[in-house]
């Protein structure tokens, strides 16, 4: 016989009342905790779940009860829809799984690529929970400037934003950011009239909210406002989805401000939407709660580089760091079609996972995210410039030959009537162009000016000539920032901190590999770069003269004096004794005024171009020990004939190469090794620190 499905009595299972208040919940948890015996983990029977998935359960109870919003729509669901108790009698155990007949083929689960990629939970669903919130400088902006509008007691407060950007998000949150002293009405449903609007909000504040009296509502809610402002408390209507409310309704909320002392407001009303609500604020009648609106702001869509970074920051709040990788292709691929609203980025992400599940993969690529795309349907990505250079250059340049040829046609003159048989050159001879008197079209005064009167000098002066040299003069400026001296250095340092001055000195490497970063704003970023460039980090403790035998611009460890914390400062370029570095700005300095604050350490980013095993010993077998052969006899250090077999002649050879350039000569061609060997030869296009 097949039993219904039904959800576990979270109450009952953490063996708590219905009214039971956080303290007994917090105490119901922690001692069925410490009840499960890890002997358990091990399934006894069918009908009896495993340590794991009793552990589950009660987390899943606690989370539920703890939060109010969700612990609020459990109970609702369980006071509409009452669960069947099962005819036959349930063993009894340690968490009771009502419904489940068979653990085996019932997940565990409700997302089916949960456990092959190792999230505790669904990382992009739908629903907006506050602990998901990414916060990009936009939204950071927009809730600073909640919190300090509510906190200063500002009026009305307004935030649109496209729909799916984050609106519901930021609201949640900012809600937890305030402090306890705040009573909030949130109405998240605005299609209602003028008495709905005030039982709804008196019901949201713990008022008898069933009146249908406007008058007696609201003189309920003004003698509640002034009880709260002599507690110092402070109460907040928030409207979601504003757009949507009547006019009738907007002027209530207008007349609902007005309940005020004589200093200040009792109430203050903050009205969340989208773009739309500009247009029903923009009515006449409107006019003065427009007037009453102190702040504003619009939240926009996420620009690229934001994307990858909401897209790992849910994995990783998932607990998914590492398990799985959205490539830069992929992420987008995402962005192009998501348009960088949230709700999409969500919706693409989430399908594109679960393609990846059925093909078994953990590396996101962009031909997978297409198929997630063409599986959900009607999506229309950004246009790429190839896009628009398609759309826009091509008609008009149409266009403009259409044009040329009709004015050709019809408007030119004809010159039929000249002599016949005369080339241009004799045309220009008989009406040449008088060059010795000042031009008409074009002011030479200020460039004649710069050439010297001389008695020898002919009376007509081409004074073309010295308009091209004062054109033709070198710009002095460099756009380089230089530095004389070590204290200015650690002066301009100091007002780092460690990641943001490694951050700034990255851009400068991956520059020099003719990487473009547009926003990097974390470690993860950075990683996830690297392996998306596939680069390689070796990181070495030397002189500058080592760095200058590795010839690859580095990333040097920089210690300030008078513990003032560690930095990083990268080496760009070297000529001479000067060189080029970089951080916020690209400085010029002596190599002699870092010496004194740098640890020796640096960090090189290099590739492995063929990508070469990691460590060619004596005895090695294989293509890689011909390829080296081949190369080293290039440089001039190999003899005899190549082999696949890494042996003496190779080793001695590799010692050659290693002493000529100030690497251990242990004949191994490891990293630093392999490093040279790209760096030397000129097929691969690797940067290099020393200018010749």
């Amino acid at each position: 016989m097949i039993t219904e499905v039904q959800s576990p009595d979270f109450y009952k299972l953490l063996g708590v009342k219905p009214n039971a208040n956080q303290k007994e919940i917090d105490r119901a948890y922690q001692k069925l905790i410490g009840k499960f015996d890890s002997s358990e983990g091990e399934r006894k029977s069918l009908d009896k779940p495993t340590l794991k998935e009793q552990i589950e359960a009660a987390q899943e109870a606690y989370d539920t009860l703890s939060n109010k919003e969700k612990r609020e729509a459990y109970d609702a669901v369980v006071q509409v829809k009452k669960m069947p108790e099962p005819s036959a009698p349930v063993k009894p155990g340690p968490l009771q799984f009502m419904g489940r007949k068979d653990q085996s083929k019932n997940p565990k689960h409700q997302n089916v690529y949960q456990d092959f990629f190792g999230f505790s939970e669904k990382p992009f669903d739908l629903t907006p929970d506050p602990k998901y919130l990414y916060l990009s400088p936009k939204h950071k902006e927009v809730l600073a400037h909640l919190v300090y509008g509510l906190q200063e007691n500002n009026g009305f407060l307004k935030i649109i934003g496209e729909v799916g950007t984050g609106k519901t998000m930021i609201c949640r949150s900012f809600l937890r950011e305030l402090r306890t002293d705040f009573n909030i009405a949130y109405i998240f449903n605005p299609a209602i009239n003028e008495l709905e609007l005030l039982q709804t909000i008196n019901s949201e504040l713990g008022l008898p909210g069933k009146s249908k009296s406007k008058k007696k509502l609201i003189d309920l809610l003004n003698a509640f406002l002034l009880e709260e402002r002599a507690k110092g408390h402070r109460v907040v209507v928030i409207i979601d989805e504003a757009q949507d409310l009547e006019p009738k309704v907007m002027e209530q909320l207008r007349l609902l401000s007005n309940l005020e002392t004589d200093t200040e407001k009792l109430i203050q009303i903050v009205l969340i939407g989208q773009p739309e609500l500009e247009k029903v604020l923009a009515k006449d009648g409107l006019r003065q709660l427009r007037q009453r609106i102190t702040i504003q702001w619009e939240l926009l869509p996420l620009n690229l580089e934001e994307t990858r970074g909401y897209i790992q920051h849910r994995l990783n709040v998932a607990l998914g760091k590492g398990k799985v990788r959205f490539s830069r292709q992929a992420v987008e691929t995402v962005f192009r079609y998501s348009r960088g609203i949230p709700r999409m980025i969500n919706v693409i992400s989430d399908r594109t996972l679960l393609i990846a599940y059925t093909e078994g993969t953990k590396k996101i690529s962009p031909q997978i995210v297409k198929i997630a795309v063409k599986d959900i349907g009607s999506l229309v990505p950004l246009e790429s410039w190839a896009d628009k250079f398609w759309k826009l250059v091509i008609p008009s340049a149409i266009a403009a030959g259409i044009g040329v040829f009709a004015l050709n046609f019809f408007a030119l003159p004809e010159f039929d009537n000249k002599p016949q048989g005369k080339d241009i050159a004799a045309l220009i001879k008989e009406d040449p162009i008088d060059l010795s008197s000042p031009g008409e079209l074009i002011n030479y005064s200020a460039a004649s000016a710069t050439v010297a009167p001389s008695s020898n000098a002919p009376e007509v002066v081409p004074q073309y000539v010295a308009v091209v040299e004062a054109a033709s003069k070198p710009i002095p400026s460099n756009g380089m920032l230089s530095i004389s001296d070590s204290e200015k250095l650690v002066t301009y340092l100091s007002s780092l901190t460690l990641m943001e001055s490694k951050l700034e000195a990255v851009k400068w490497i991956f520059e020099s590999w003719n990487i473009t970063l547009e926003n990097l704003q974390d470690k993860e970023d950075l990683e996830i770069l690297i392996e998306d460039y596939q680069l390689l980090q070796y990181e070495m403790n030397g002189t500058m003269k080592r760095l200058q035998s590795l010839n690859y611009p580095a990333l040097l460890e920089i210690a300030l004096p008078n513990a003032q914390g560690t930095k990083y400062l990268a080496l760009s370029s070297i000529k001479g004794d000067t060189g080029v570095f970089g951080s916020v700005d690209k400085i010029e300095m002596p190599l002699s005024i870092i010496n004194s604050i740098w640890t020796r350490k640096a960090i090189v980013l290099w590739k492995d171009f063929e990508n070469l095993p990691e460590s060619f010993d004596l005895g090695f077998k294989g293509k890689e020990a011909v390829w080296l052969q081949k190369n080293l006899r290039l440089l001039g250090y190999f003899q005899g004939r190549e082999a696949p077999l890494y042996g003496p002649k190779t080793i001695r050879a590799v010692r050659r190469l290693q002493r000529n350039n100030n690497i251990k000569d242990d004949g191994k061609f490891q990293v630093d090794s392999k490093m040279l060997v790209y760096n030397l030869l000129q097929i691969y296009p690797t940067p290099e620190l020393v200018i010749q």
